[in-house]
């Protein structure tokens, strides 16, 4: 099946960005992105390329239990981001003097999202305090401690556990992995949440104000600033969720404001209040700054 972005969009852009990352639940590879999911108990692996029209991506179905390829679609839709209106934020950025240059190299550049409320709240967790790599190694050890997967062609493609399953981990178990106590303890809060429902994808989506949810996520224990907005972000896609303390974002304002030491809170917040509605594109874009 073949699915259009809405507006301009880069594939090439979206899988170097993809390869480069270490994550165990997907696989890029010679120019095409595999991916194992599941809906409603049943499995199914997809393969996501590069269109045949412009603005496009082409996907193909390899393994299917039974999951309706509109489910897949939409899945592949989210998880692109391919309905949020790029050129909007391009009319906004062709203003911003910061944003300009940046968005004309990057053109048809869209966020990769989280869609698994679970893998969201994992990786806010994970990725606190500690350089990416060793993160990605963390999430693949608890991952793979599971075992749930996909056989395809000789390769495993991973799938996420249910928050049952992580909360059911004992903390011993993690700490055999290198995931500290405490980030074992805020993982279990996370899984614990998510099966209550104060913190499914579902009540937070019902959260329209990005105050509301900002608040709501960080009165949870283990999930600050930075954390919540990167969820927010990624998976509940508030598109003017900002991570004011993401030291990326100070650097790449550091860089194109030529300033000789890192900027401080109060400067990058008088910065991102003017990008409203567009601050997490903005954050994005200016990540890309950075190389």
């Amino acid at each position: 099946m073949m699915i259009r972005a809405n507006g301009p969009f880069n594939y090439g852009l979206a899988y170097d960005f993809m390869a480069q990352q270490d994550d165990c639940l997907y696989r890029a590879q010679s120019g095409a992105i595999r991916k194992a999911a599941v809906f409603d108990g049943s499995r199914v692996l997809f393969e996501v390329s590069e269109g045949p029209e412009s603005d496009s991506v082409e996907v193909a179905i390899l393994m299917n239990e039974g999951v309706p390829e509109s489910a897949v679609e939409d899945y592949v839709t989210e998880w692109l981001d391919l309905e949020y209106d790029l050129e909007a934020f391009y009319r906004f950025a062709h203003h911003d003097s910061r944003l300009r240059h940046v968005v004309e190299t990057l053109h048809g550049y869209r966020m990769t999202c989280t869609v698994d409320m679970m893998e969201a709240l994992l990786w806010s967790v994970l990725g606190q305090q500690i350089n990416m790599r060793f993160a990605f190694t963390l999430k693949r050890r608890l991952v793979e401690h599971f075992d749930h997967h996909i056989e395809f062609e000789g390769e495993q493609y991973w799938l996420m556990p249910e928050p049952a399953e992580i909360l059911a981990l004992d903390t011993e178990s993690m700490r055999n992995m290198q995931i500290s106590y405490r980030k074992a303890e805020y993982i279990h809060r996370c899984a614990e949440g998510i099966e209550a429902e104060t913190l499914s994808k579902t009540h937070l989506e019902r959260m329209d104000d990005y105050e509301t949810a900002l608040a709501h996520l960080t009165s949870v224990k283990g999930i600050g600033p930075w954390s919540a907005n990167s969820v927010l972000m990624r998976t509940l896609k508030f598109r003017n969720a900002v991570p004011i303390g993401d030291a990326g974002l100070r650097n790449a304002i550091r860089m194109t404001d030529d300033l000789e030491e890192k900027p401080d809170r109060a400067y990058i917040q008088a910065v991102t209040d003017q990008w409203n509605g567009y601050g997490a594109y903005a954050t994005l874009y200016m990540w890309r700054v950075l190389g």
